[in-house]
């Protein structure tokens, strides 16, 4: 991860909190928020702007759904870990 320790990007996101981060020039924010009860991690981009959630899922509080977004294959049909080294954590 460039700017920054992939490990304390990761264990934000348990506690929800709030990332943004370039890959490939895309501008993507990442948030934790209670929805219906339901801890629910959202993924947007933010420059170019997406009308919709690129991804989100609910989870609870033994299965918060962290572990699904680091493996889902949104970058490039690759998944965080796959290009970790090419994200740069941005503090916007």
């Amino acid at each position: 991860m460039i700017n920054g320790d992939v490990n304390e990007f990761v264990n934000g996101l348990y506690y929800g909190d709030e990332r943004v981060f370039v890959y490939k020039g895309i501008k993507y924010f990442m948030q934790g928020l209670l929805v219906n009860d339901k801890l629910t991690l959202f993924l947007d981009s933010w420059d170019p702007p997406s009308k919709d959630y690129l991804w989100q899922q609910a989870g609870d509080r033994k299965n918060y759904p962290v572990e699904s977004f680091l493996n889902a294959k949104l970058f490039d049909g690759k998944s965080f870990w796959e290009v970790e080294q090419e994200i740069e954590w941005v503090d916007d």
